[in-house]
């Protein structure tokens, strides 16, 4: 399995592109759906025991001390709210698509959430959704921070990379992404050709190559597209080259399905509950060498929009 750094370690292919088993015959397929996967189940009511395969997954992603989390009182909160959080779309897919929700021990460094797919019931497509339980307790401005520190490595410059986003935990914005995968693994929206938020940001033959304009753009070569660490002190060249894209973070280049669940994620953040988002980079002696505020950015901000009105139309 190839996993995906930072957020997602993976979303299976063959579910994003559309294919669907083959259903059994009615009678077989209700007795099925009655044994296997009960849509009516609340959504708290589906969180679970990780299963070894996640487990092993966890592990084989670099994460030590993998095992199973039993959420605490506090930790239930915090996920009782980022679920009614959800948008109704959102909600409602994962009701019908939803079969586990489950938590993890896991070092941070080795992937923070899998979404990935169960065996199908009646047809339909189901996902599981894994969460490292350490991200119940993070900050969104530490967990962005923790991600992007992945991309650079230390050149001795004292550059230093900081991404500011208020005080509000990281579950929410955690949940929103990672479901905003499984809305699209049902719906198909990334992959629309006709999608607003496609035309000339991604190549329309190469599923995840950018439109040839950002061929030269470093955004096009950072560790998540493959490409190497970067020395930190060309961190303000880096986040120059994203100022120059309509991409709300590094992460969303990575390819469309990442491109669409960050939009997704940081419209509802930032129409919903007015979150900031601020990156900065200083120089050894404090003093500023970039700055840069996506959700102001005007070809950002129409991509929200764009993104805000295809929610609206698939709800």
């Amino acid at each position: 399995m190839k996993y995906v750094a930072a957020i997602s370690i993976s979303i299976v292919s063959a579910l994003l592109s559309g294919s669907a088993p083959a259903a059994p015959p009615a009678k077989v397929r209700a007795r099925q759906c009655a044994a296997a996967f009960n849509e009516t189940t609340s959504l708290r009511a589906r969180v679970g025991a990780p299963s070894p395969e996640v487990l092993n997954a966890y592990r084989e992603s670099g994460a030590k001390d993998v095992g199973p989390h039993r959420l605490t009182e506090a930790e239930w909160k915090t996920v009782d709210e980022a679920i009614a959080a959800l948008p109704r779309l959102h909600r409602d897919v994962l009701q019908r698509h939803l079969r586990r929700i489950s938590f993890v021990n896991a070092s941070s460094g080795g992937g923070n959430a899998l979404t990935s797919p169960a065996e199908p019931a009646c047809g339909e497509a189901l996902f599981d959704l894994t969460l490292r339980a350490g991200l119940l307790g993070e900050s969104l401005t530490a967990f962005l921070n923790g991600k992007e520190a992945g991309l650079f490595k230390a050149d001795g410059s004292g550059t230093t990379v900081q991404i500011e986003a208020g005080e509000m935990r990281a579950a929410p914005y955690i949940l929103l992404h990672e479901s905003t995968h499984i809305v699209d693994g049902v719906r198909g929206l990334s992959r629309r050709t006709d999608a607003a938020f496609r035309k000339d940001v991604w190549d329309a033959e190469r599923s995840k190559a950018l439109a040839t304009r950002f061929a030269g753009n470093p955004v096009n070569a950072i560790a998540w597209r493959g490409g190497a660490r970067l020395a930190i002190g060309d961190a303000a060249n880096l986040y120059r080259g994203l100022r120059q894209t309509p991409f709300v973070s590094l992460y969303a280049s990575v390819a469309p399905s990442e491109d669409f669940a960050e939009l997704v994620a940081w419209q509802q953040l930032s129409a919903r509950w007015h979150v900031p988002l601020r990156i900065l980079v200083r120089r050894a002696d404090g003093t500023t060498a970039f700055e840069y505020k996506p959700l102001q950015a005007p070809a950002v901000r129409a991509r929200l929009a764009s993104v805000s009105a295809l929610l609206t139309k698939s709800n």
